[in-house]
């Protein structure tokens, strides 16, 4: 059996494809671990965790040794809020192989005390230059109340991190810095007067803004309504096929950025977006909610409204300095952006920009919600977001530690879970002293 063809769809996120791909392998009695295994990959992507579930336990039996269907099972638990589970396979693939680290951040985003245990074989890891260990020992000196070797490790984790997809987030940086940043608003739009009127029956939810700012528990209220909405999670499909079209431009080696404009096909990138977003549901279904928590699309607000006319965006806040120390503070390998402070503090100063532009421009499509004033006043403020998305609201969007098929993919899964607390406004200050040196430059730290 040949699974290249069915790897590569998963590579691309054509997730429908794959699915017929490695469904057609099952009708062909190829009944393998390695099929098993990526339909869960398949199903996980999907949100489909149950199904994702039972295909890596049906991989699992066929290779019960294996470290990597044990992870993304005990993953999988963990995203539906099984912790007992997902702690219970964590431990079993350590016991299978002591350096096998993913298991140990399971163990830590399950219960982050278990970490002291391990501190000795933490410390032989990271002697192999593997960044995961260094930040996994941040996290002890935290707990140890040890802020100067916590930001020891802290900065090698990022240094390390940042290195081990180099060329990707330098590509990254450029397009967010040089690029998005300063033609968001000079878009030249092609085909721009194309027929939209297919796409009307379509309410999409954009959850905009910074990582570490409330995202998630406005995502959870809103998937824990008696409302059908289909819950995306971060897809960055938008993003990711602006780029696309774009890239051959941008990333050649003679690119004159004086010369450059900005120019996007709308037709062409209606087109693909929809491609993507039918891996989870059909354009054609009447009166169809979704919620997309891909946070950079700030950037693509107009772009996004060229496409979706009845999208709405909550933009989600917080305090520009605790925003910044917990974005540091984070496992954010993907966002090329987030490994140094002062990288972190140009992104936030291009979200205050564009975001400042697009409030005054289409206020009518922004919410912006406060985290510390969702926190403190959770039936208030969930209200104002279910009226601004037009669904109806029920005092039961707020118990989300009795919702059972809750699905979480983020860093706040087990926060969420629990019950809502009122905003620390000293949980960060004893490292804004990180900040002090940029305060001349950016006086929103101020």
């Amino acid at each position: 059996m040949d699974i290249n063809l069915g790897k590569r769809l998963i590579q691309e996120k054509q997730f429908k494809k794959a699915l017929i791909f490695f469904l057609n392998e099952l009708n062909k009695h190829n009944n393998t671990a390695s099929t098993y295994f990526f339909l869960g990959v398949i199903y996980f992507e999907l949100n489909k965790i149950n199904d994702c579930i039972n295909n890596y336990k049906l991989a699992l039996k066929i290779s019960p040794n294996s470290a990597e269907i044990i992870l993304n099972l005990a993953d999988a638990y963990l995203v539906r809020g099984s912790f007992l589970s997902a702690e219970n396979l964590y431990l079993k693939a350590i016991k299978l192989n002591k350096y096998e680290l993913r298991g140990y951040y399971g163990l830590y985003t399950v219960k982050p005390q278990y970490l002291h245990k391990y501190t000795q074989i933490l410390n032989d890891i990271k002697n192999n230059n593997n960044f995961l260990a260094e930040y996994l020992l941040s996290k002890i000196a935290k707990q140890n109340k040890n802020h100067d070797l916590e930001l020891q490790y802290l900065n090698k984790f990022q240094e390390k991190c940042f290195k081990s997809r180099n060329d990707h987030n330098s590509q990254g940086l450029f397009y967010y810095n040089r690029i998005i940043s300063k033609f968001f608003n000079k878009i030249n739009f092609d085909n721009l007067h194309h027929d939209n009127a297919s796409l009307n029956n379509i309410f999409p939810i954009f959850i905009i803004g910074l990582p570490r700012s409330g995202s998630t528990l406005i995502e959870s209220m809103i998937n824990n309504s008696n409302y059908n909405v289909i819950s995306l999670g971060e897809t960055s499909i938008f993003n990711t096929e602006i780029i696309n079209l774009i890239k051959n431009q941008i990333f050649k080696k003679n690119f004159e950025i004086q010369n450059f404009s900005l120019n996007l096909d709308i037709k062409q990138l209606k087109k693909n977006v929809i491609n993507r977003y039918e891996n989870y549901f059909s354009k054609s279904e009447k009166n169809l909610f979704f919620v997309d928590k891909s946070l950079e699309n700030f950037f693509n607000i107009e772009v996004i409204l060229k496409i979706f006319p009845n999208a709405k965006f909550i933009n989600c806040r917080r305090n520009y300095n605790d925003n910044a120390i917990a974005i540091y503070q984070s496992m954010l390998p993907e966002l090329p952006w987030t490994h140094t402070i002062s990288d972190i503090l140009a992104y936030i100063d291009s979200y205050i920009k564009v975001m400042s532009f697009y409030e005054k421009k289409l206020q009518n499509n922004i919410l912006s919600i406060d985290l510390r004033k969702l926190t403190s006043d959770q039936k208030t403020y969930s209200k104002e977001i279910f009226k601004f998305c037009e669904l109806p609201w029920t005092p039961d969007i707020l118990k989300l530690n009795e919702k059972k098929n809750l699905i979480i993919k983020t860093l706040s899964n087990n926060q969420v879970r629990q019950n809502i607390f009122s905003y620390d406004q000293d949980k960060y200050k004893i490292y804004y002293k990180l900040l002090d040196s940029f305060k001349d430059k950016y006086t929103w730290l101020n």
